[in-house]
């Protein structure tokens, strides 16, 4: 999905007219100026597609949302396009008005805050629905997301990415070569050398090979500190179950508890 401000903030003045051009903008084509129509893969809360809510209701501009395609045989089918609109409502949460783009009315979802997750989720369908665990319940995920190419100059661009790995927010990661110290000599005395990070992309796809073919490299492993201060070691094993790529596996323990 990506998507673009305008600058109306009455859901009932827009209409497909206000999304044309857009088909081409709101694409991932490897071009560099795309970033600002999608978050930015490490969790840079600074770079979000929508950015900060206004308290003012009236600088909440409307948003038109390319739903891009959905899963199946091909041809994927598209999923349409929509047009969103953020508020803040009085009990401290938000509030999510949405509609196809022709529509002449549209849909109010009331959001609230739940200090237990970083984030909730809401689907245009169903409302809100189960996505991330809770925020202490969650270290690692394994996914198909939006990533960070890069081309020289300009160098980044975002496009579709398979078997990348994301961490929590609440999480920390160093990455170590095997050459430097082996995974099965790695202990609690040498979490002081490593330098940790709590961006979301630390691991990425670092931790994988395509060429010559989809392979989990063993030159290094990873030193995960979770929200409750534990120091884990973990390596990847596989990416491929019988040759079938999108069969991770991983080997992991416990180097110092929190």
């Amino acid at each position: 999905m990506m998507v673009k401000q305008i600058t109306k903030n009455d859901l009932t003045q827009v209409t497909a007219a206000d999304s044309v051009g857009f088909y081409n903008e709101l694409a991932l084509d490897g071009s560099p100026t795309k970033f600002p129509y999608v978050d930015y893969p490490n969790g840079d809360m600074t770079k979000t597609a929508i950015g900060l809510i206004a308290d003012n209701v009236a600088d909440n501009k409307i948003f038109i949302v390319n739903r891009g395609v959905g899963v199946g045989p091909a041809p994927l089918p598209q999923r349409g396009w929509k047009k969103i609109r953020v508020i803040r409502n009085a009990s401290g949460g938000y509030t999510l008005q949405h509609a196809d783009i022709a529509s002449a009315t549209f849909t109010s979802v009331d959001i609230p805050k739940d200090d237990k997750y970083f984030f909730k989720y809401v689907s245009f369908e169903n409302g809100i629905v189960p996505v991330e665990p809770e925020k202490t319940k969650w270290d690692i995920t394994w996914t198909h997301s939006v990533y960070i190419g890069n081309l020289g100059t300009p160098s980044e661009y975002p496009y579709l990415f398979q078997d990348i790995v994301f961490q929590n927010r609440n999480v920390q990661v160093a990455k170590v070569m095997t050459s430097a110290k082996t995974y099965a000599d790695f202990s609690e005395a040498d979490i002081a050398g490593q330098t940790f990070t709590f961006l979301q992309t630390a691991i990425g796809s670092d931790w994988r090979a395509t060429f010559p073919s989809a392979s989990a490299r063993t030159d290094r492993y990873y030193i995960i500190k979770d929200g409750n201060n534990n120091y884990y070691k973990l390596k990847f094993t596989a990416i491929t179950d019988g040759g079938v790529r999108g069969y991770p596996a991983v080997e992991y323990a416990l180097v110092k508890r929190g």
